[in-house]
C-alpha cells in the first residue's frame, strides 16, 4: 500500500518529522505543500495521505488549507495527520476533519509531535527535550499509522475563524533598514510575499505567518511581531536543516 506526506515547514520542525515519518512506512514519498499548493487541481491516489505541518493558532497554515481545498483523494482512503506544535494543537484536528468533509473525506487519526516553537518562547532546555524526544514520538505516530487506527474528530460546533484562516500580515512582520537586501527571505517565502525594491526586501500581505523570513535572515533585519517580547526573539531552525532544503520546498 502506498503512502504520500504532504508537508509544510518553514524551519524545519515538520520537513525532519515527515522526513523521519517516511523511512518508518511503507512505500512512502515525501512532498511538498507548497509545490503542489500552485496548481489548479491535485489528484492523490495513494492509499494513505498524511499531511506533516506546524500548528498555527489552533489551526493549520493557510498553504494547506488551500491545497486540501483542490484535492481528490482515492476512495476510502486513509487521511492522517502529524502536527508539530509548541504548547497545544487546539482545535487543529476538528478543523482539519471539517475541511476534509468538503472534500467527501474525513480525517482518520492524528498523531501530534510536540517541538520547538518558532514564534513564542521555550526555556532551552525544555526546547532541546522536544529534540531529544523526537525521533520517539515519530515512531509512536509511525505505529498507529501502519496499524490504520481510527479516531472520531467529528464536531457540530462552529469554529470560529482564527487569524491563520486567509492571508494576511497580521503580526506585522516587516524588515528594516538594516536588510542588505541578499534576497534570503524572498527565496524561503512559501507565499511569494516578498519582493526587494531598491536594494531592500518589502514584506506584502499575502502572508501565511510562517516566519521563515524572519529566522533564515542572515543580517536579522526581519522584525516578526507587534508583541514586544518576540519581536526580536532568537532565530531558530531544526539543527538538522539548512537553507537550501527549505528553499527546495517551493519547487
Amino acid at each position: 500500500m502506498s503512502t504520500v506526506l504532504y508537508t509544510f515547514s518553514a524551519t524545519g520542525n515538520s520537513l525532519t518529522t515527515a522526513c523521519k515519518l517516511a523511512e518508518l512506512l511503507p512505500d512512502c514519498t515525501v512532498k511538498s505543500v507548497t509545490t503542489y499548493g500552485h496548481r489548479h487541481s491535485v489528484t492523490e491516489e495513494a492509499d494513505a495521505v498524511g499531511f506533516v505541518f506546524p500548528v498555527y493558532y489552533g489551526d493549520m497554515p493557510w498553504p494547506v488549507r488551500n491545497l486540501i481545498h483542490k484535492m481528490v483523494f482515492a476512495e476510502n482512503a486513509y487521511l492522517f495527520a502529524v502536527p508539530t506544535y509548541r504548547g497545544g494543537w487546539g482545535d487543529v484536528n476538528k478543523r482539519l476533519n471539517q475541511l476534509l468533509n468538503t472534500r467527501g473525506q474525513k480525517l482518520s487519526l492524528s498523531c501530534g509531535v510536540p517541538m520547538p516553537g518558532n514564534s513564542f518562547i521555550n526555556e532551552p532546555q525544555v526546547d532541546q527535550g522536544y529534540l531529544d524526544a523526537q525521533n520517539e514520538n515519530v515512531e509512536k505516530a509511525a505505529e498507529r499509522i501502519r496499524n490504520r487506527e481510527v479516531e472520531d474528530y467529528r464536531t457540530d460546533e462552529i469554529l470560529p475563524l482564527r487569524p491563520v484562516d486567509h492571508p494576511n500580515n497580521f503580526r506585522g512582520i516587516t524588515a528594516e533598514e538594516s536588510c542588505v537586501g541578499c534576497g534570503v527571505c524572498v527565496s524561503v517565502c512559501p507565499m511569494g510575499n516578498i519582493r526587494l525594491q531598491d536594494g531592500k526586501a518589502v514584506i506584502g500581505d499575502n502572508c501565511a505567518t510562517c516566519l521563515a523570513c524572519f529566522h533564515w535572515c542572515p543580517a536579522e533585519a526581519i522584525w516578526m511581531s507587534k508583541q514586544e517580547n518576540i519581536a526580536r526573539r532568537s532565530k531558530y531552525h531544526h539543527p538538522d536543516v539548512v537553507l537550501g532544503e527549505i528553499i527546495a520546498l517551493k519547487g
